[in-house]
């Protein structure tokens, strides 16, 4: 079970995730999230200065409860913080670099979708 709720207490307007897992219960800023990656039913959110946390639930399911929360679908796989891209390297394939160095793809349907969003940001 996850949602999303605001909390005054950490930072204002601060929006937090709780992710379930079989040990624990995470509570984490959104902010604080890098990206999450899909394996089957099972979803990792690679998080900043932090271990990575594997929940057994879709990416699909995290891919609704982020809408609107600077999050992108940029492949079946994986779903993106905006605010962490630093650059789309053109000449391979829209791969995206974000502030960690991670790179991330993004698949060829989504890259104007994308472009929008990133230029109105």
């Amino acid at each position: 079970m996850f949602f999303i709720f605001e909390t005054k207490t950490v930072m204002a307007n601060g929006k937090r995730i709780v992710l379930n897992t079989n040990d624990a219960i995470h509570f984490i800023l959104l902010e604080n999230i890098l990206y999450c990656k899909s394996e089957n039913s099972y979803t990792t959110f690679y998080l900043v200065n932090r271990e990575p946390i594997m929940v057994s639930k879709n990416i699909k399911e995290y891919e609704r409860q982020l809408a609107g929360a600077s999050f992108f679908r940029s492949h079946q796989s994986y779903l993106v913080n905006l605010e962490h891209i630093t650059k789309i390297d053109k000449q391979n394939s829209f791969t995206l670099y974000l502030t960690d160095k991670t790179e991330i793809p993004t698949s060829t349907r989504k890259r104007k979708m994308l472009l929008q969003i990133l230029l109105k940001k």
